[in-house]
C-alpha cells in the first residue's frame, strides 16, 4: 500500500475517473445521487492527495536522507556526515573521521537514484539505496591533490533507529560503470 502514497498520479488517475464517470451518469439519468456521489469523490480526491502529502513513506525518508547528505557533502560540513552515520557503526565513523579532511567539496549532486530497497521485516528495519552523484572539488591522496568533477557510483546500507531517522551502517563506491555491469550480470 505504500506504493500509493508515492503515486499521486494514481490518486488523481482514480479521483477523476471516477468523478467523470459519476458525472456523466448524473448526466445521463439526472439522478440527485449520483451529482452528490460524483461531488463526494472530487472531496475524496482532495483528502487523497492531502493525504499522500503528510504521509512519508521509508522510501520518501530515505530520498529526504539522501538530499540531506548531498547537501552536507557540498557544504563540507563534516560534524553533520558524521551525524548521518549509526552508533552501530563505530569503524566506519572513525574512517569518515580520517577521509573527510582529505577533500573539499564545491558541489554534490545527486544525479540518479538506481535502487531504494527497505527490508520492512528486518528489525530493525533496513534499506539500501544505490545512486549515482557527480562531486567538484578537491580531493588529496597519496599526496597527490586534484581538482575536478568525480562522477561515483554509491551504495549506502541503513538502518532506521528508534528516532524514526535512517542512519548509514555501510557504503560502497566505485566508478558508475559498476553498476551498469553489477546490473547486467544479474
Amino acid at each position: 500500500m505504500n506504493w500509493l502514497f508515492e503515486q499521486p498520479l494514481v490518486i488523481v488517475f482514480i479521483g477523476v475517473a471516477a468523478a467523470l464517470a459519476l458525472g456523466a451518469l448524473w448526466s445521463a439519468t439526472g439522478r440527485k445521487e449520483l451529482l452528490i456521489a460524483a461531488g463526494l469523490a472530487l472531496v475524496l480526491l482532495a483528502a487523497g492527495l492531502v493525504t499522500e502529502k503528510l504521509v512519508v513513506t521509508d522510501r520518501e525518508a530515505i530520498r529526504a536522507t539522501l538530499q540531506e547528505i548531498a547537501r552536507d557533502v557540498r557544504n563540507n560540513d563534516h560534524q553533520a556526515l558524521l551525524s548521518h552515520i549509526d552508533a552501530s557503526a563505530p569503524q566506519l565513523k572513525q574512517k569518515a573521521k580520517t577521509e573527510l579532511p582529505n577533500y573539499k567539496f564545491s558541489e554534490c549532486r545527486i544525479t540518479r537514484v538506481n535502487v531504494i530497497d527497505v527490508d520492512a521485516s528486518a528489525e530493525p528495519r533496513s534499506a539500501i539505496a544505490e545512486f549515482n552523484v557527480v562531486a567538484t572539488g578537491t580531493f588529496r591522496y597519496e599526496g597527490t591533490e586534484l581538482t575536478d568533477s568525480v562522477p561515483r557510483w554509491i551504495k549506502l546500507q541503513f538502518v532506521k533507529n528508534k528516532d524514526g531517522l535512517w542512519r548509514v551502517i555501510h557504503y560502497e563506491h566505485d566508478d558508475p560503470q559498476r553498476m551498469m555491469m553489477d546490473r547486467g550480470a544479474r
